[in-house]
């Protein structure tokens, strides 16, 4: 059984994040109170470079960035939405449009941009689009693809850099085990599984998302023990 603690080692996450971004690329990290970080960019660019490579977990629990904002109280910060690269299966190759991309990526969350240009010189199996959405419901497992010509069909979602998420209600932040109440039955198969969870791809998205404006983030650790 695996149970997530209440709080994280604050300088073991500064030294860890400290190796991944490089001193060259960050001022400073701060921890300001338990599960929570402030992060000073050396620059925007550097500061964007992080949010396209996100989303980011620490021990496999997602850490979010938000945009610092000097007249915003800690409370003030939800910590909820989260940004990440979705691709979208069972899509017939003369559809395969940003257009339709974006309009079965609404179904996810709200669309950031998209991507659908060939895979290593091959037409992909998916498109790919990124999506800021809220992780306090639940991941989809699918969308809808429409046609008045044709039979509606589902398209299954994967997620890239997908965290821990529960394997039995679909929410992220925790794991089914997390639950010592919940009953263990060899071969249970569950709704959610780690096929949502997409290899990373072998190219990486070069366009800057140009979220926010400042070069300070504010970071946290999503401990969401659900009793």
């Amino acid at each position: 059984m695996v149970i997530s603690p209440p709080t994280v080692d604050g300088s073991r996450f500064i030294r860890q994040f400290r190796s991944i971004w490089r001193d060259d690329k960050v001022q400073g990290i701060s921890e300001i109170s338990p599960n929570l970080f402030l992060i000073a960019f050396a620059s925007p660019a550097n500061r964007t470079n992080v949010l396209k490579r996100g989303p980011w977990d620490f021990q496999k629990y997602w850490f979010a960035l938000e945009q610092a904002d000097p007249n915003r109280t800690i409370h003030d910060y939800s910590f909820q939405h989260m940004c990440i690269w979705v691709r979208i299966h069972n899509i017939p190759l003369s559809l395969m449009t940003a257009a339709l991309a974006r309009a079965l990526g609404a179904s996810v969350g709200k669309v950031i941009m998209t991507d659908t240009l060939l895979e290593d010189g091959n037409m992909g199996e998916f498109m790919r689009v990124r999506v800021s959405f809220d992780t306090s419901k639940l991941l989809r497992r699918c969308v809808v693809l429409s046609r008045p010509d044709a039979k509606a069909s589902l398209c299954p979602l994967q997620y890239e850099r997908l965290p821990l998420f529960c394997h039995g209600c679909g929410l992220i932040g925790y794991s089914i085990l997390a639950f010592p109440t919940t009953p263990k039955v060899e071969g249970q198969k569950f709704q959610y599984g780690a096929w949502l969870r997409a290899p990373l791809p072998k190219r990486s998205a070069s366009r800057p998302l140009g979220l926010v404006d400042d070069s300070l983030l504010l970071a946290t650790i999503r401990m969401l023990l659900r009793w």
